[in-house]
Order: C-alpha cells, then sequence, then structure tokens
C-alpha cells in the first residue's frame, strides 16, 4: 500500500516539476514566434517541418489578440497547414482549423482543406518570415555548368 502511495507522490511530483521547468514542454507542438501585427502574433511548429525536393511542409499558427467569429463560434486562433515552394518563392494553404481558445487549445471548431493556390511570398512579409524559416532546411541547389 505504502508503496502505492509513494509512487503516485514521485510521479505527481516529477508532473509538477516538469510543468514549472523553463524549456521543457508537455504539449507536442514547439511553437516559435515569428512575428504578427497589433491585432495576432504568428508561430511556426517546428516539429512538423517536411522537406520534399524544393518544397517544405509546415503548421503555422495565428494567435489573435481579440476574439473572432465564424459560424461554428467563436475563435482565437487558427491553424494553417501551409506549403512552401522554396525554389519559386511561393506558397500555398492546404489545411485549416479553427480553435477557440489561444495557441490551438480546445476542441476544433472547424476543420477544412485549404484553396490550395499558390502565390507569390512578398519580401518582408509574414510568410516571408515562415518561408526563411520552413526553407532553411532545403538544401541549395546549385545548377551545373
Amino acid at each position: 500500500m505504502w508503496m502505492r502511495q509513494a509512487r503516485t507522490i514521485i510521479g505527481l511530483s516529477l508532473g509538477l516539476f516538469l510543468y514549472d521547468t523553463p524549456g521543457v514542454s508537455l504539449t507536442a507542438p514547439d511553437w516559435m514566434r515569428i512575428g504578427g501585427t497589433h491585432k495576432y502574433d504568428r508561430y511556426v511548429d517546428m516539429t512538423t517541418i517536411g522537406v520534399s525536393g524544393a518544397k517544405v511542409t509546415l503548421w503555422t499558427l495565428r494567435d489573435f489578440r481579440i476574439e473572432r467569429a465564424i459560424p461554428s463560434g467563436p475563435y482565437r486562433s487558427l491553424k494553417i497547414k501551409r506549403q512552401y515552394d522554396c525554389g519559386q518563392r511561393k506558397s500555398r494553404p492546404l489545411h485549416i482549423q479553427y480553435y477557440p481558445q489561444a495557441l490551438a487549445q480546445g476542441r476544433v471548431l472547424y476543420a477544412a482543406p485549404a484553396t490550395h493556390e499558390w502565390s507569390r511570398v512578398i519580401p518582408g512579409s509574414d510568410d516571408d518570415a515562415e518561408m526563411k524559416i520552413a526553407c532553411r532546411t532545403v538544401p541549395v541547389w546549385i545548377p551545373p555548368r
């Protein structure tokens, strides 16, 4: 009996220690803030970066300062799965998810495939900041002479 109580206390203590320890995350996403505006902060999930040739896919997050609304209800954040073509400097959304709480917390209010339309990445924009993070994992290709 006392052994089970000791294990429970040790487990709870370790959990609280990890929860309060800076730099240790108990959640899967590893969000890195990369910019934003006066309306929202923008993040990239570093654990989702996937490379296929000159194209990179990753999840991004917009964390709004003020609650917004869609027909499914009010939301504070949205995640967008994006693909970047590093060679052509363009991007496209693949999937979108709306969340009622900040940092994509709570149950998904609405999820759907996105437009899949490519658009040019404008230098200095938030998309440009995301692309720089994503494309730093792509090897630079130098054409043969």
